[in-house]
């Protein structure tokens, strides 16, 4: 395997850093649970997924994330990657350096031959002389033509008892049908997916099915909590076949059919099956870690019931879902209490009091901070409105005057301030600075 770095951190706090895409591919995030880990606040837990598919080209896949995933300033959600792209996470940006597994280049188009042809076999030998005189072959005795024109009278005669029946038969026969070959591409495909989550306080369960007729079915099972839920929908027949090829490029089909672990005082199993067109597997995942091709194809399948049906909260049991608000909530009062120190504080700050509150929209009753962080978030709200309006009138004022230095300073604070590409703020602040840059260079 080779350990030539495939992508460099060119912007964020890890610029520099260079990193290196296992054969099973990386999950991109801020979480220390992901292969690569950025310090970025406005990145999502985990963003990205970078994979190599079987021709050991690498791809990149947006794991839902808050803000996207960029590849060169353009919204992806799976694409192919070429040196030299930009993928932009968040506030931080990754090059991609290279795209190979194994770090070499392309083979030739036409590779030179291996082994030299066959040599032209050697001349006969020359007769060797002994002196006995010149050799003369004996005289070929000449054909009985009468014997041979009998034999092929009787072999004619021979051929014509045996098959003309045969033929006589054969012309009132009807034509066969032409055999159908099916195509080698699966005309069907089904998946039943299951995730059990068990102890002694509680059963969690997560189960999705796809039928053949692109049917989606979610169901949540909480005891504890007294939650279940179940949602369908009909799925578009062109996410289903990416679903599918997401499935078995990622070599499920190649995977041995049962993991099994010990965990005591626990019980943690995941079950999926995939049918597509005449092939069949199913593999479990009990009480162990689960092996990486597994996990890739459980997270393809996790993330398109989520997309689908809007379900990534609910899949967690509501213990973790509090976690994970709790956690998101303390991020965003600390970027609230620090605003002033980076311009970014207060956007980031937004945004992790939004997640904390989607993570307990099906959670009730709601914790104690609940109130508190809502009445935070407008603040937050109000207070990056304001920053805005104010650096947008220095900024415009410096452009009448065509102070063109403190108006592209200006400028580069609201887009710091406001980071979302997708806000109409930012987008505007971004058309007045590259247009205030290009005055800029007709000056110098």
């Amino acid at each position: 395997m080779s350990t030539l770095p495939h992508v460099e951190a060119v912007a964020g706090q890890d610029t520099g850093k260079r990193f290196v895409v296992p054969p099973a591919g990386a999950r991109v995030g801020r979480s220390s649970k992901n292969d690569i880990v950025l310090i970025d606040p406005v990145m999502s837990r985990h963003h990205c997924r970078l994979f190599f598919k079987p021709d050991g080209t690498l791809w990149v896949t947006d794991l839902a994330s808050a803000n996207q995933t960029l590849v060169n300033a353009k919204a992806v959600g799976e694409v192919a990657l070429n040196p030299g792209d930009l993928i932009s996470l968040g506030d931080s940006t990754l090059k991609v350096i290279s795209t190979r597994l194994d770090g070499a280049p392309a083979p030739l188009a036409n590779p030179p031959p291996t082994s030299a042809p066959p040599a032209s076999p050697p001349p006969p030998a020359s007769p060797i002389d002994l002196g006995l005189g010149p050799r003369v072959p004996p005289a070929a005795k000449p054909p009985n033509i009468g014997f041979l024109l009998l034999l092929a009278t009787l072999s004619t005669i021979t051929a014509v008892i045996i098959w003309y029946p045969k033929l006589t038969r054969l012309k009132h026969q009807p034509v066969a049908a032409p055999v159908v070959v099916p195509a080698d591409e699966p005309k069907t495909f089904e998946l039943n997916y299951e995730k059990v989550i068990a102890n002694t306080q509680n059963v969690f369960r997560y189960a999705l099915t796809l039928s053949p007729q692109a049917i989606l079915t979610v169901e949540i099972d909480d005891l504890e909590n007294n939650r279940h839920v179940r949602k369908e929908k009909t799925v578009d027949a062109e996410w289903v076949m990416t679903l599918q090829q997401s499935i078995l490029d990622s070599g499920f089909l190649t995977l041995s059919p049962d993991y099994t672990g010990h965990q005591p005082d626990s019980y943690d199993a995941y079950d999926l099956s995939v049918t597509a067109g005449r092939r069949s597997h199913r593999v479990r995942v009990l009480n162990r870690l689960e092996p990486d091709i597994f996990k890739a194809a459980r997270e393809s399948v996790e993330t398109f019931g989520k997309n689908e049906l809007g379900l990534w909260a609910i899949q967690f049991p509501v213990e973790r879902l509090i976690e994970m608000a709790e956690t998101s909530y303390r991020q965003g009062q600390k970027l609230f209490q620090e605003r002033e120190v980076q311009y970014g504080n207060l956007a980031s700050a937004i945004r992790m009091f939004e997640e904390s509150d989607w993570y307990l929209e099906t959670v009730d009753p709601k914790p104690d901070y609940y109130a508190a962080m809502h009445v935070l978030l407008a603040d937050c709200r109000q207070a990056l409105q304001q920053a805005f309006e104010e650096a947008g009138f220095r900024a415009e004022k410096a452009i009448r005057l065509q102070d063109w230095e403190n108006a592209a300073r200006e400028l580069r604070i609201l887009c710091e301030r406001i980071p979302d590409r997708s806000d109409p703020r930012h987008a505007e602040s971004r058309r007045k600075l590259l247009d205030v840059e290009k005055r800029l260079e007709k000056r110098r």
